[in-house]
């Protein structure tokens, strides 16, 4: 990090501005990288305000970063490693308290009122490929050598007794969509068609039939994108009960377990019931692939084992080389969950379980439990979490009982769960454990029911889809973030960095601790406090070159400092715009 902040201040200043980068509160990130020969492809998710490139660890070349979308650079042999750099500044994030009115508690809501996070929305409201009719998972692919990586995945079912079409109705600023059957669609981390199937949701067959049902609101339900970009798909119907992989361009599925259909009674020799989530680690072709899933139908009676009453536990099948579908014998790993109710898990990092039940309404019935990766502890429970937070150890009304979906950043920093009337609620995470303490709720309006599902992506943004407002959106987590995706040779890597960022000085808008050229580009663009003012144009100017560290002593830069600066800041935007 330390040298792309060198060598971009010295591209930008030409040698006489301070080493730094700017402040990031949106995650901008460089996704779908290909390489061809000399020719390097990839899609920026959204707008960056620096974007830039560096070939065998050379100084950054600046890359037009105003527009999300395809962009392409070209190296200089075929053999170059490079790297990509992304950098952005919003006002806004969703790990960041607005300082603003409350957010109420209550019925459908987190049950207590909360402070507000801030909103910024990365996806586009007016879009027509942002909106469903019915739609019930989302997920995203996080491997960068995935050859979909960055790409939405988006679960729609029907819900209609005779196939067809259902039309969402425009309302404001969002438009009409027809969308037509159930099934996956994907979209590119900009927004776009990935596969340009447009209105039609992907349906592939298996043995000559369609994978999920047009008469059923939970066909598909939850999805998952794999390390190898194969999306494998829950379903939650009683006849049509499965887990699918489907390919990353959505036109070929396979059952991952024998048969379809789920009911409380199941066939002596099935594996498998309906399902409401799935988590997948390693693949067939590295020999380790491991599927979990939360049954709804399944016990371990069905195996020889006592209970018949563990439905909702979370299932191992260690599939290995395979082959599909896997008639292999479950190991239960835990159930804290009761019968019946709708669920949601996640993995995090460190391989803590994060197990979720539906409890609008619920009394004394906890919504949310984080199980050790043995699954032989429970390490948090919400309700217990909410009665020590309240000092009440009777309260029976769980904080979190009207949340609908859980996801967990890709760092374990935070928790997001989609709540019932479409908000966003957030924690921290405090070894894997969440801070109830200090939850937060993203107002994402309109608020209307329901909610349906929630995940991160590799940068950390989250992805959330509802259904009563018929929308997919994306939202940024705020913070000073330098999103980098580099080739090295063999493989693709990605990371996130975030830097604390101070404030406090004049001039200083992108927060960073030092007033220098990066903060000219941030007034340039409209994000100083009074945006494109000639006030905070000459705050900029009167206090160049200071820091925190000199703040305090008034250091002021030399006039032929400032004056080179600003010569190589108007430089660089007129080769800019000569590109």
């Amino acid at each position: 990090m330390s040298y792309y902040r060198y060598g971009f201040a010295m591209a930008l200043a030409m040698g006489a501005m301070s080493a730094t980068s700017s402040r990031a509160l949106a995650v901008s990130y460089a996704t779908n990288v290909t390489k061809t020969g000399t020719t390097v492809n990839f899609i920026l998710n959204s707008p960056a305000d620096i974007l830039s490139y560096s070939i065998n660890g050379g100084a950054p070349i600046l890359l037009d970063g105003t527009t999300k979308g395809a962009k392409t650079f070209n190296l200089t042999s075929a053999g170059d490693t490079f790297s990509i750099v992304a950098d952005r500044t919003d006002a806004a994030g969703f790990t960041i308290p607005t300082g603003g009115a409350p957010i109420p508690g209550g019925g459908n809501a987190l049950f207590t009122e909360s402070p507000e996070a801030g909103l910024t929305t990365l996806s586009d409201d007016t879009s027509v490929l942002n909106r469903f009719s019915n739609p019930r998972g989302v997920s995203v692919s996080m491997n960068p050598n995935a050859p979909n990586f960055g790409t939405a995945y988006v679960a729609n079912s029907a819900g209609t007794v005779t196939p067809g079409t259902q039309t969402i109705p425009a309302s404001g600023i969002y438009p009409t969509r027809t969308v037509t059957g159930s099934g996956l669609y994907a979209l590119r981390s900009d927004g776009a068609d990935a596969y340009g199937y447009g209105d039609a949701a992907k349906n592939p067959l298996i043995d000559g039939f369609a994978t999920w049902l047009d008469s059923s609101n939970n066909s598909p339900f939850r999805n998952y994108v794999a390390q190898d970009g194969s999306i494998y798909v829950a379903d939650f119907s009683d006849a049509n009960g499965s887990v699918v992989q489907v390919t990353p361009d959505l036109n070929t599925a396979i059952n991952v377990l024998p048969g379809f259909g789920g009911n409380p009674t199941l066939p002596i020799d099935a594996n498998h019931g309906s399902t409401t989530a799935v988590h997948v680690e390693g693949s067939l072709a590295g020999g380790d692939l491991k599927v979990y899933t939360i049954d709804e139908d399944l016990t371990s009676a069905q195996f020889g084992g006592a209970s018949t009453t563990d439905q909702n536990s979370l299932w191992e099948y260690n599939i290995g080389s395979g082959p599909f579908p896997s008639a292999v014998i479950p190991t239960k790993i835990a159930e804290p969950l009761i019968p019946l109710a709708t669920t949601d898990m996640q993995r995090g990092a460190d391989g803590k379980w994060y197990l979720m039940q539906v409890r609008n309404g619920a009394l004394n019935s906890p919504t949310l439990f984080v199980v050790s990766e043995d699954g032989s502890t429970v390490l948090f429970n919400s309700l217990e979490a909410t009665r020590t937070l309240t000092a009440n150890p009777t309260a029976d009304r769980d904080i979190l009982q009207y949340c609908n979906g859980v996801a967990v950043s890709p760092d374990q920093k935070w928790i997001a769960m989609i709540l019932n009337i479409g908000d966003v609620a957030v924690m921290p995470l405090i070894d894997g454990i969440p801070d109830l303490a200090n939850k937060m709720v993203v107002n994402t309006d309109p608020s209307v029911i329901s909610g349906r599902d929630i995940a991160f992506d590799a940068a950390g943004n989250i992805h959330y889809v509802s259904s009563g407002q018929a929308l997919y959106r994306v939202l940024a987590p705020g913070g000073h973030s330098v999103a980098t995706t580099t080739w090295n040779g063999t493989e693709y890597v990605f990371g996130v960095v975030t830097v604390p960022g101070g404030g406090g000085l004049d001039g200083d808008f992108n927060d960073d601790d030092v007033v220098d050229g990066a903060d000219f580009l941030v007034w340039q663009r409209g994000g100083s406090p009074n945006p494109l003012s000639a006030g905070d144009l000459n705050l900029w100017k009167t206090n160049f070159g200071q820091t925190a560290a000199t703040s305090a002593v008034g250091s002021v830069p030399e006039p032929a400092s400032l004056g080179l600066a600003v010569m190589g800041i108007a430089a660089l935007a007129a080769a800019r715009r000569r590109r």
